[in-house]
């Protein structure tokens, strides 16, 4: 009897630290997939420029273009739907937030030392986000957010992820 007491408690916290590693993984994975994913994003994002502002020598975004780049490489890569919802077939559960998307290019006005345009190199602080770039060129800066997929007991984290694409001269 005793050696039947101590095989259940022993299968029992068996299955308590598989269901903690499976979070643990679960939450390293969507870390890293929220990762690579953003980065991949904003230098679509990225690709979008002015023409006429580049056929003249500026790097200026069209940031109407820039910002369907970046949701469509989002909704890709993460399988979303339009209004980036996690699909059934995606590894997310909760929706997938875009908490900011901004465009530092050759048109941008430096709000420390206005009306002049920001020249490079640049450093960009975001507070909100606690970002600190020193910016060689015109850049994309995003920052994503969602909550951790869970498949068994336990609380979900929140995760947030931040990537600046830059053009370097």
């Amino acid at each position: 009897m005793g050696s039947t007491i101590k095989g259940i408690f022993l299968i029992l916290i068996f299955a308590l630290v598989s269901v903690i590693q499976w979070n643990l993984d679960s939450d390293k994975t969507a870390t890293r997939q929220i990762k690579n994913t953003l980065e991949l994003a904003v230098h679509d994002a990225s690709l979008a420029l002015d023409e006429s502002q580049l056929s003249q020598g500026y790097i200026v975004f069209d940031q109407v273009q820039a910002r369907t780049n970046f949701e469509e490489s989002l909704k890709y890569h993460l399988k979303l739907d339009n209004n980036l919802i996690p699909i059934s077939n995606s590894f997310y559960q909760h929706e997938i937030k875009i908490k900011h998307l901004e465009y530092i290019d050759d048109r941008t006005v430096d709000p420390s030392n206005p009306p002049q345009l920001v020249s490079f190199p640049y450093v960009y602080q975001n507070s909100k986000y606690d970002i600190v770039d020193v910016l060689d060129g015109p850049s994309v800066i995003a920052v994503l957010e969602t909550r951790s997929p869970r498949y068994f007991a336990g609380n979900s984290i929140t995760i947030r992820q931040a990537a600046v694409y830059e053009y370097k001269f």
